[in-house]
């Protein structure tokens, strides 16, 4: 039968600490002051809030293909010949939602702080067994709230900023290449065009290009209604094929890598005590692999 001093964790705490024993100190016992209690508590909150975050906030196949299906349909629906006055209001709009958005999450946290925390630290004060009790259940709750407004924030902040970059990038490039609107007329000034010719340039240097509506119309110009209609309905459906097939195969790669995250854990064991309080350890044997 297996002992609890031949355990793995036992065998390399021996070897990797002096005299196989570890030392546990108390930095919260050490420190001196007012806030001494404090440190400590609102690191392991900071780390709990970081931990919960992190799980709102999933990294994944089914993510990164989300991703991708997001990118797809705003290059399809982009207007390439999109204005530099337009592209400006964007951004300065974007950066006036962002604002929005952190000063939503502050306010929540505020809240929290004020109406959630501070009146359960309270309660220390007043009974220390009343708090020990629902404390830890506010607290987790509390952090579950945050982070998944600070999740929900933190990936729409992300969208529109990411959304603000590739408008000022596309717009410096496009400058780069053929010039602005204010470049345009000088070059027909000197060419001798008159004000009518340089309108007409500039509407046709503005008017819309979009992909999807491009494609749209070349399918509305085929003449032959079947063929028409056998195009149209082809082009729609190979999109929603395409995008539901992408979430079928990331899903599977997920639940894969989640399989194996399992498999490769160590073995669960159980640890008894019998009748004279010595204990006994079992390997615990997994559901999974039990035989059907």
């Amino acid at each position: 039968m297996p002992s609890i001093i031949n355990l793995t964790s036992r065998l390399v705490r021996s070897a990797a600490v002096p005299n196989g024993k570890r030392v546990v100190i108390n930095s919260a016992s050490a420190s001196t002051g007012f806030f001494a209690f404090l440190d400590p508590t609102a690191e392991s909150l900071v780390k709990s809030l970081f931990a919960f975050l992190s799980k709102s906030i999933s990294w994944t196949f089914t993510a990164l293909w989300t991703g991708i299906v997001v990118v797809g349909s705003f290059i399809l629906n982009f207007n390439f010949n999109i204005t530099d006055q337009e592209i400006n209001a964007s951004i300065e709009n974007t950066f006036v939602t962002v604002a929005g958005l952190l000063g939503q999450a502050a306010g929540k946290t505020l809240g929290y702080l004020v109406c959630g925390a501070l009146p359960t630290i309270g309660l220390m004060v007043i009974s220390p067994e009343i708090f020990d009790s629902i404390a830890p259940k506010i607290t987790e709750e509390l952090l579950e709230k945050l982070a998944a407004e600070y999740a929900t924030i933190i990936t729409q902040s992300g969208r529109l900023l990411l959304n603000a970059g590739f408008l000022w990038l596309y717009s410096s490039v496009r400058r780069a290449f053929r010039g602005s609107d204010e470049d345009l007329k000088k070059r027909l000034k000197a060419a001798g065009a008159n004000e009518k010719k340089i309108k007409e340039e500039l509407e046709t240097r503005h008017k819309p290009y979009i992909i999807s509506q491009n494609i749209q119309e070349s399918i509305d110009s085929i003449p032959n209604k079947l063929g028409k209609a056998f195009v149209d309905q082809a082009y729609q459906e190979f999109g929603m094929a395409c995008t539901e097939a992408g979430y079928v195969v990331a899903g599977a790669l997920d639940n894969y890598l989640y399989q194996k995250r399992l498999a490769s854990n160590e073995n669960l064991i159980e640890i008894e005590f019998d009748e004279n309080n010595n204990p006994i350890v079992r390997e615990a044997v997994r559901a999974s692999t039990q035989p059907h």
